[in-house]
């Protein structure tokens, strides 16, 4: 629609006046209706074991304060459903980045001929980077005390990443040292004692365990290194041509808990807190350089974790704090505290703030989403597990992404609508369980709309519901083949 004019230039007299301004207006118009907008920064941050109850705009009873956090559930948009593929670190990471369930293939290695995030963004103009924890395997390289070489192939720079910056995999398992795209930045050279790893009723307590290490390696610093080579990236991607793509995956605060002396005894629940909150404090740095580099608003945030905390029913009891808020379980197990994860989304220029959706979505479904963000046909969405949330982001919050998500590749979490069939006895991971399996049904059947704790098994009380759901959960199984 054509401005109108004020009155004065439609008086006599005006007429090379009126023309000129005519003239710039439509040259304006050309050029605007001819730009192609530029397309979103994309940063994925992933932590590792942060529970679903940490983050105080998902808990608000929790006791730690994560204001970085928050302010992305502020100024974007939270989803109260959402679901890592698996409940332990490396399938979790493969379902994120293939947009396929783990129980596809063998999930400790991308096969390189499928798509993965940087892929499918690079070939739509992105650059792609990632600094952090790897974690899905490399060619002849296994790690957990295994050798590592000088050069590693079949890495992030062979999936897709243009640039990568980090660790193989946990920071509690050896070897320890720093890469730099396919090679060592130091080599594991020398013997680390570590520190003690096993007790009584933890996976760790907080600690690693001894094996090779880069002599320059001190754990404590890794986060901090992390934090800032991201920031480097930042700074030096923001205004250039290409749109970036980080994925800035954080080993914290999952064990060892090593925060720095700024965050030692800073949180009310001991040095688990002290790290959760450190990690926080790192988000906030990293949104901080958006916000300097004037990108925020056309810089599409997502934020979340790999899977469970491991927060047992003594640290519950003794810090009045459930890392997995309201829900069963943690890292591991097939109840909602081992995979229902915070999962927040920011983009200003899109993204209404102060939004919440409770349409249940899985890590895979990020693959899709970002097809449709950047315009791509997405030719492969038939051998993945993705479907897209972008109506929600544009503000049908209401809009349900899917009806079904299966979740573990051995014992499964099925779940259709509100129900869970999940296959097994018991949590199945690290939480300790009182239960009797001779006395138990041979699985579990929970209404999660009424029943969100998982404390009411209806096995045996809904035959008819669980023969459905087994039925249902062989057909998506046959069609993820």
């Amino acid at each position: 629609m054509k401005p109108s004019l004020p009155s004065n230039l439609t008086k006599p007299g005006s007429l090379f006046l009126l023309t000129s301004l005519l003239f710039v207006w439509t040259l304006n118009a050309a050029t605007q209706s001819d730009a192609t907008p530029r397309l979103p920064n994309i940063l994925l941050i992933l932590v590792d074991d942060m529970g679903y109850g940490d983050p105080q705009c998902f808990n608000p009873d929790s006791r730690l304060k994560t204001p970085a956090i928050d302010r992305l559930a502020r100024e974007g948009l939270m989803f109260r459903d959402a679901h890592a593929p698996h409940s332990t670190c490396i399938a979790s990471r493969y379902g994120l980045l293939t947009g396929r369930y783990p129980m596809r293939e063998s999930y400790r290695i991308i096969s390189p001929e499928k798509i993965t995030l940087p892929k499918l963004l690079k070939r739509n103009g992105y650059h792609t980077s990632m600094v952090g924890k790897w974690h899905v395997g490399f060619d002849d390289f296994k790690g957990n005390g295994g050798t590592a070489k000088q050069t590693m192939t079949g890495g992030p720079v062979d999936r897709g990443f243009d640039e990568f910056f980090g660790l193989w995999g946990s920071l509690d398992q050896p070897p320890y040292f720093y890469m730099k795209n396919r090679e060592a930045v130091e080599m594991p050279t020398e013997d680390g004692e570590g520190k003690y790893y096993w007790s009584e009723d933890r996976f760790y307590n907080g600690n690693w365990l001894s094996g090779k290490i880069a002599p320059g390696f001190k754990h404590a610093e890794v986060t901090p290194r992390l934090t800032a080579e991201a920031i480097k990236y930042i700074d030096r991607s923001s205004h250039k041509e290409k749109p970036f793509f980080l994925y800035l995956a954080f080993p914290s605060p999952h064990g060892p808990w090593v925060p720095t002396d700024e965050f030692k005894d800073k949180s009310p629940i001991g040095v688990y807190g002290d790290f959760a909150i450190q990690v926080d404090h790192s988000i906030g740095q990293v949104l901080q350089a958006l916000d300097d580099n004037g990108i925020t608003d056309n810089t599409l945030v997502i934020f979340t974790s790999d899977n469970g905390p491991v927060w047992y029913q003594r640290d519950r009891l003794k810090y009045n704090h459930s890392s997995a808020s309201i829900y069963s379980g943690m890292k591991a197990d097939t109840w909602e505290g081992g995979h229902r994860m915070p999962f927040v989304v920011r983009w200003p220029a899109l993204v209404r703030p102060n939004l919440v959706s409770d349409s249940m979505i899985g890590f895979t479904d990020i693959m899709a989403t970002l097809a449709e963000v950047v315009g791509d046909p997405f030719p492969e969405a038939s051998t993945t597990d993705s479907q897209s949330f972008l109506p929600v982001l544009k503000g049908d919050t209401r809009y349900q992404v899917r009806e079904t998500l299966i979740v573990n590749f051995k014992a499964q979490a099925f779940r259709h609508n509100n129900w869970k069939l999940i296959t097994q006895k018991g949590p199945g991971g690290f939480t300790h369980w009182d239960g009797n399996p001779d006395e138990e049904p041979d699985g579990q059947l929970y209404d999660l709309a009424v029943d969100p704790s998982e404390k009411n098994n209806l096995w045996d009380v809904k035959p008819g519901m669980v023969k459905t759901l087994l039925s249902m959960l062989e057909v998506e199984k046959a069609n993820a083949k």
